[in-house]
């Protein structure tokens, strides 16, 4: 581990693990990393190579986007982005001297690379701007085109995409001319059906840049905002702005609005001023694009401009470096100058990223050094040096993951750092397995808990005091166990495995048995598995990523056992999933559910095997705001959605849900660590539901990212596991019972024996339920004149102050009161004692009053070096 760590409170300090070293199969320099909905990491290389990772750095696959259009060319080093519209001109005219066989065919197809590309989660699109004057979507399941957008002025350098509202939606980029293009779209999901049916160009149905203004539900907007090439753009949707950067000292940095301002006195009193009237810079090829009005964005200066910055919201912090080395933090408000600056890189910064609750920055230099700073003490708390943690190269992009605590850079390789804080490494140095803990269950029959890992590990514990009965290594060779089932004795245990088998073990001594095959091959990974028994028939199902559903029989003797599922069935190839299927549940009588990475709910009849019913996911322009949606759904009748709610603290995604065996209690967790639990009784039982269930209970229960919940019903205990190597056991009133694997033992039956600490991660928290958040849209039906006439949009997160009754701040602020009468009945008795003892002062004669609760930091203004202290507002 290379690192460097300056003196700090402990508190502070911070350290990283090993990092995860992986060779890529990119031969140009990533453009883009970022995660997608199902929890992988995707990479997009300049040569329109794309590659989906496990969160840990496995690839899964790789595909180039572009291949129809690849031409044989001589090796040239990978260069810079900012080279990138020189380097397709000078490709333009390409020469081949050298003697190739198909060389006419060569030069007739035509060389296209990717200058930027940004996801589109909402709608399971990617895309991409080529060096070509395009932007072209992708469909992210199977990276087939979708459609283009065609003949922009200029090479789309840096793109970006954010949801507006309701169905709406910006797409955005910066280009050579320094301009900023914003493409408004509404009524997105009919936009994209409509270009769809557009000609096509290449093979790939297209919509003209010329024509894109025609449509009624497109606006295109493009801003003169910079005087040099546009190094990053970013829409900021808590503001509603759009900050964009170049490397020109007085445009380094500017922070403007979409739209010109509504304001019209504003705008007649500037057009008046005649020495703000907006200049206007000649381009080259045509005449130029409008520039803002001063009162409609806020300049920043910095010295060799700006090539990466970040922006707080909530902290109201903006972060910005660039090619001189040095980090600035600023008061977005307050362009004049920065208010601090944070020096220790030694080439250009090409990465910043606020996070840890917008308590430190992370920073990434072109040399690929890696340093993490604390923000309130503008000090450096680590620095990692690349060429001792195996990072060769330089960096090319960086994702920072805010549920994981990592860093992804790539560079000549990819690498993953995982950080953490000195008290978590403390806390956390008990650990069930030595790797990610992928799955868990408890078995009702040996009261055992039994948990695989990504090492392909498999252990069993004892739920009594948490001692380790028996592992097995190497359960699948090399290939993570990613999911288990056992059966409904409890006697033999189903593992699923990366590398497409099911195997079939005895529980009492976890003797292997069987190994099945999928229909697929074995890089078809196994995602989920279940057990069903029908009318004494057994039956092991499994799924996916070869998109089936497998369908094992469990015969009773295993000399026979058949190791390939029986046919497939008829509606599973012609009807069925058209993605990779993520999760598979039984449900007696005879259902079986299955879910697919576009969302997709299919609900089969396992003795004919058609689907009863098909549930399409919840609209993607409710979620907005993030993922982390439960959802109850009416499988009769084709299908009804009844409720759905946001489940998580953050808008995490949820990872994993249980219920109870009495079907009251339903438990979530998501990807940031947190348990929730709920009362779902009576819920949507006589129809659709407008508010979410009674939430009985959050707590932080792990660091990171939670793989598995499970009841121990029998005990009222929960069981949950995580990819922070551990396997944890709660009460259901959130009492921390301990980790499997330590060294004390515990007596479940015993409170005293459970650990008398707090929660490693977090305490518990009792839910209000009058601060429980809805996305339910209103029911019409009510005929409420509010919500009718409500300026909100329905699909609109209501926020949770919205949902606080009057008599509830009413009773509040009573209570309030009753405080302060006593506070003060004190020390009117304590005054009237000194009026006894000796005559009353000056001071003593002082009235008793309220002081308001202040923030704990402010910024003091330097108005000697501010350019315009009057104009402190963009």
């Amino acid at each position: 581990m290379a690192l460097k760590e300056e003196y700090q409170p402990r508190t502070k300090q911070i350290f990283h693990h090993l990092p995860t070293v992986s060779e890529m199969p990119h031969r140009e320099p990533l453009l883009h990393i970022s995660p997608t909905v199902d929890n992988n990491i995707i990479g997009v290389g300049q040569d329109g190579l794309v590659s989906i990772w496990t969160r840990n750095l496995k690839l899964k696959k790789s595909r180039l986007i572009l291949n129809s259009n690849i031409c044989i060319y001589p090796y040239i080093e990978p260069m810079h982005l900012d080279f990138c519209m020189y380097f397709h001109l000078a490709l333009s005219s390409w020469q081949f001297p050298f003697g190739l066989q198909n060389e006419n065919k060569v030069l007739n197809r035509k060389l296209k690379w990717i200058s930027d590309s940004t996801l589109m989660p909402q709608y399971n699109k990617l895309i991409i701007g080529t060096c070509d004057r395009e932007i072209r979507l992708y469909e992210l399941s199977n990276f087939e085109p979708y459609c283009q957008i065609t003949g922009l002025e200029t090479m789309p350098l840096h793109l970006d995409y954010s949801v507006r509202g309701e169905d709406e939606c910006i797409i955005l980029y910066g280009d050579e001319q320094g301009c900023v293009n914003i493409i408004l779209i509404s009524s997105v999901g009919e936009t994209l059906r409509n270009w769809t049916k557009c000609p096509a160009v290449e093979e790939i149905p297209s919509v003209s840049m010329e024509n894109i203004n025609d449509g009624k539900n497109i606006t295109f907007i493009r801003w003169k905002v910079h005087n040099d090439w546009v190094t990053k753009i970013k829409y900021i949707h808590s503001i509603e702005s759009i900050i964009s950067s170049s490397n020109e000292d007085y445009t380094a940095l500017v922070i403007g609005c979409v739209n010109e301002t509504k304001d019209v006195q504003h705008r007649l009193r500037i057009l008046m001023d005649s020495s703000s009237i907006p200049t206007k810079c000649s381009l080259p090829g045509g005449a130029s694009p409008p520039r803002r009005f001063n009162c409609d964005e806020s300049q920043f200066k910095v010295h060799r401009g700006v090539k990466t910055f970040d922006f707080c919201k909530e902290s109201n912090i903006l972060v910005t470096g660039g090619l001189d080395r040095n980090i600035r933090l600023w008061n977005p408000y307050v362009p004049g100058w920065a208010i601090g600056l944070l020096r220790g890189h030694t080439s250009p910064i090409g990465f910043l990223c606020i996070a840890d609750g917008n308590t430190k920055l992370f920073s990434v230099s072109m040399d690929s050094t890696v340093m993490v700073w604390d923000i309130e003490d503008q000090s450096c708390l680590l620095t990692v040096i690349p060429k001792a943690s195996q990072i060769r190269g330089e960096m090319a992009v960086c994702y920072f993951s805010n549920e994981l605590r990592a860093l992804y850079l790539a560079a000549d390789c990819l690498v993953l750092l995982h950080f953490q804080q000195k008290e978590d490494r403390l806390n956390n140095s008990c650990v069930s397995h030595n790797e990610p803990i992928l799955c868990c269950q408890y078995n009702k029959s040996f009261r055992q808990v039994v948990s695989c890992s990504e090492g392909s590990t498999v252990k069993v514990w004892d739920l009594q005091n948490g001692q380790l009965v028996t592992e097995v290594y190497e359960a699948h060779g090399d290939a993570a166990v990613t999911c288990m089932a056992l059966d409904t004795s409890g006697k033999r245990l189903i593992t699923g495995g990366r590398d497409g088998s099911l195997k079939k073990w005895d529980c009492s001594t976890i003797r292997y048995i069987h190994t099945l095959k999928q229909a697929g091959t074995s890089s078809d990974e196994v995602t989920a598995c279940t057990y069903a028994d029908i009318y004494s028939n057994r039956y092991i199902i499994s799924v996916g990523w070869d998109r089936k559903i497998n369908i094992f029989p469990d015969l009773h003797s295993e000399a026979s056992e058949v190791p390939c599922p029986q046919v497939d069935w008829i509606d599973s190839v012609e009807n069925g999933h058209k993605d990779d299927v993520l999760c598979v549940s039984f449900c007696p009588p005879n259902l079986v559910a299955s879910s697919s990475y576009d969302g997709e709910i299919l609900i089969w009849n396992l003795i004919s095997g058609h689907v009863c019913s098909r549930l399409s996911a919840v609209s993607r322009a409710v979620m907005e705001d993030g993922t982390g949606y439960i959802t109850f759904w009416n499988i009769f009748g084709g299908g009804k959605l009844f409720a759905y709610f946001i489940g998580s603290k953050d808008r995490s995604t949820i990872s994993d849900m249980a219920v109870s065996d009495d079907d009251c209690l339903l438990c979530a967790a998501d990807h940031i660590g947190y348990i929730y639990i709920w009362n779902i009784t009576k819920y949507a039982l006589q129809g659709p539901e407008e508010e979410p269930p009674a939430l009985l209970l959050s707590w932080r229960a792990h660091s990171c990212s939670v793989t598995s919940v499970a009841w121990v019903s029998e005990h009222q205990l929960l069981l949950t596991s995580s990819v922070d190597c551990t396997v944890k056991l709660w009460s259901l009133e959130g009492e921390y019972i301990g980790t499997f694997g330590q060294k004390d033992l515990w007596n479940i039956k015993d409170k005293m024996s459970w650990q008398r600490g707090p929660n490693p991660d977090s305490h518990t928290t009792p839910a209000a339920p009058a601060r429980q958040v809805s996305a339910i849209k209103p029911n019409c039906a009510t005929g409420r004149e509010d919500e009718a006439n409500s300026a909100e949009p329905e699909s609109q997160v209501a926020s949770p102050l919205s949902l606080i009754k009057n008599d509830e701040i009413a009773e509040e602020l009573k209570q309030r009161q009753k405080a302060k009468s006593k506070h003060r009945a004190c020390h009117s008795q304590l005054r009237s004692i000194k009026h006894e003892t000796r005559a009353l002062t000056t001071y003593h004669s002082l009235q008793l009053c309220e002081l308001t609760g202040l923030p704990a930091t402010f910024h003091k203004l330097n108005p000697r070096r501010c350019n315009d202290p009057d104009n402190l507002a963009f």
